[in-house]
């Protein structure tokens, strides 16, 4: 849903299509988001991300856009910047071109601890606020029996953000400016103590902090130091023991490193209350103190510029593999091409042309979804021999015989006629389908 500034809607778009033929669907899956009619769509995975992909961009063409999203950084996020890459389309349109990107559970996760009576949020059995999307909107009094549909989750997004502008405008503000690096930068180097929620997992840790400055070798890195540490004694670390702390900047260090390219849970503790053990007059006299002495803010950012970068194992599936290596220049440009090409011989000749051998094989890919009777037969044999794989062996992907037995689990959990009706299409699919291919 495209929105203003107010978050009155502008436009709208709602598209499935069908799953891919080497992808094994999950009953799980089809039991949040309910629409079996997909496992018999004639729309292709490409057509969908691809009107998606050109919807995203004639809506932030005029003007950047904030792309937002509820746990996304987590999962959708990450999701379509994959499937983008996957149709050899642009996966970082939400957060290049002036474009930002927020996720609304960080901001409600903040809300929830600053002023837990805005919303009387359902506990969970440790009594905290639990911040999942439907649980929130059901305490708004909206009706989420079409929770998890894509639509009306974000029709739900839209709601939420306007009750938390109408109660909290200034911190509704700040959290959309933080929606880029730049953005998110100015927050950290305007507010003079910044308070900041860290939470991994189920438990958050909160802390007061200073902005000193970006990671001048890494532009998402946002270097800070702690308020709570007696000032003296970490302004006299050495240079070796600043590298140690900032390498773990964890509860026992005096650094905090943040990711200026998504979203966190920071606010002003000077307009907000934190409720941090240490007094406030105190915190804003360490902050003073710390923006005073420039020599060892120097220190510290050089420091932080000296610090191994992480290794991260190799990724051996080529859908996995968005972040081994960028297309280069000259094959983003045959990519537009191949998008505007009206035949299959002239698709089938710019993936020759393709630099990248992961490019050529996503292209094939796609034809494979948009013409299966009319290529070569080496690109048809790759690709009979890739769904073959992914449904009749183990591997990162799902298992066909796992979710055979979870769906034959799930038919005796989940009785309503809905969910019974669910469970047998996505069952017959499965079988219909290990049958057609072990038969070729």
């Amino acid at each position: 849903v495209l929105t203003d500034e107010t978050f009155q809607a502008l436009d709208s778009m709602n598209v499935s299509c069908a799953p891919l033929p080497w992808t094994v669907p999950t009953p799980g899956a089809y039991l949040t988001h309910r629409q079996i009619d997909t496992l018999k769509s004639s729309d292709t995975h490409y057509q969908m991300m691809k009107s998606i992909h050109d919807q995203w961009k004639a809506w932030s063409e005029t003007e950047p856009a904030v792309f937002i999203t509820y746990n996304g950084h987590s999962f959708d996020e990450e999701l379509y910047r994959k499937q983008f890459f996957w149709n050899l389309l642009d996966p970082f349109v939400t957060n290049t071109n002036g474009n930002g990107r927020s996720d609304l559970l960080i901001l409600t996760r903040l809300i929830s601890q600053l002023f837990p009576d805005i919303i009387d949020f359902e506990l969970n059995k440790t009594g905290q606020p639990v911040c999942r999307l439907e649980s929130v909107i059901e305490r708004l009094g909206l009706d989420t029996s079409n929770a998890h549909d894509a639509l009306s989750d974000s029709v739900f997004m839209i709601e939420l953000l306007k009750y938390f502008k109408a109660a909290q405008p200034q911190l509704v503000d700040d959290y959309l400016l933080q929606a880029t690096k730049q953005g998110c930068s100015e927050f950290l180097a305007k507010t003079k103590v910044v308070g900041y929620r860290y939470q991994p997992f189920a438990r958050f840790w909160t802390y007061p902090i200073k902005f000193l400055g970006v990671n001048p070798t890494n532009q998402n890195q946002a270097i800070c130091v702690d308020l709570n540490y007696p000032i003296k004694d970490v302004i006299n670390l050495s240079y070796q023991e600043i590298v140690r702390y900032l390498e773990k900047p964890n509860t026992e260090s005096p650094f905090k490193v943040i990711s200026l390219n998504k979203s966190q849970g920071l606010a002003d503790a000077n307009q907000h209350d934190f409720r941090f053990d240490c007094p406030l007059a105190e915190l804003n006299a360490n902050a003073e103190r710390y923006a005073e002495n420039k020599t060892w803010i120097e220190t510290v950012l050089v420091a932080s510029s000296d610090l191994e970068k992480r290794v991260w194992p190799k990724k051996t599936i080529i859908e996995q593999t968005i972040y081994e290596k960028f297309f280069d220049y000259n094959d983003k440009k045959l990519f537009l091409k191949f998008h505007r090409a009206e035949s299959v011989a002239e698709k089938l000749s710019l993936c020759e042309q393709f630099n990248d051998p992961r490019a050529k094989e996503f292209g094939h890919r796609i034809l494979l979804q948009e013409n299966p009777g009319n290529l070569p037969a080496g690109i048809i044999a790759f690709n009979q021999a890739l769904i073959k794989e992914r449904w009749g062996s183990e591997g990162p992907w799902p298992s066909v015989g796992v979710y055979l037995n979870e769906a034959e689990e799930l038919k005796q959990e989940r009785t309503s006629e809905a969910d019974q009706q669910i469970l047998i299409a996505i069952k017959n699919y499965l079988q219909n389908n290990i049958r057609r291919i072990q038969h070729g």
